[in-house]
C-alpha cells in the first residue's frame, strides 16, 4: 500500500511538472513589450520646416480663441506648458489629432485640411519644447496613434 502512496504522489508531481512546462513553454510564445519601445513626441516625429507652416496656419484658424502664444483666453484652454503638456500625457498624438480635426477650429468645426491640422501640431510640439526630427508629422490618425505623447523626456 505504501508503493501504491509513492507511485501516486510521483504521477502527481510529474503531471504537475508537464503542466507547469506546458504553461512556460505557452509563456514564450507570447511576444514581448520589452526592447520595444513606442514611438514618443521626444523622438522628433516632426521637421522644424512642418513647425514653420504650422505657425501661420495657428495664427491664421487658431489664435483668435487660444492667443497669439498659445496662452488660452478665457473658457478657451492653453495650448503650451504643463497646463497642454498634463492634459494629453500618455494619450497618443492620434487622439489629440482626431480632436483637432473634429472639433477645431470651434467656429469652423472640421474644416481645416488634414495637412494643416498636422503642420499646427508640429507647432505645438515645437513651442512645448519636444524636439525636432528629419520626418514630416504625418496627417492621418491612424499613423499617429502609435506615438505617444508623453509630458516628461523618458530616462534613457
Amino acid at each position: 500500500m505504501r508503493r501504491q502512496h509513492c507511485f501516486v504522489y510521483y504521477d502527481s508531481m510529474s503531471t504537475r511538472f508537464c503542466v507547469l512546462l506546458a504553461f512556460l513553454f505557452s509563456l514564450s510564445s507570447i511576444p514581448s513589450s520589452r526592447g520595444q519601445s513606442s514611438a514618443s513626441v521626444w523622438d522628433g516625429v516632426y521637421t522644424a520646416g512642418q513647425a514653420g507652416v504650422g505657425k501661420a496656419e495657428y495664427q491664421a484658424n487658431c489664435a483668435s480663441c487660444h492667443g497669439d502664444k498659445l496662452q488660452g483666453r478665457g473658457q478657451t484652454p492653453p495650448l503650451i506648458d504643463s497646463d497642454f503638456t498634463s492634459r494629453w500625457d500618455g494619450m497618443t498624438l492620434g487622439e489629440l489629432f482626431d480632436k483637432m480635426q473634429s472639433s477645431m477650429p470651434a467656429d469652423r468645426p472640421g474644416q481645416l485640411k488634414p495637412e494643416q491640422n498636422a503642420a499646427i501640431l508640429a507647432y505645438l510640439l515645437e513651442q512645448n519644447h519636444f524636439p525636432a526630427g528629419s520626418q514630416t508629422l504625418p496627417s492621418d490618425a491612424d499613423t499617429l496613434k502609435p506615438i505617444r505623447f508623453i509630458e516628461k523626456r523618458p530616462a534613457k
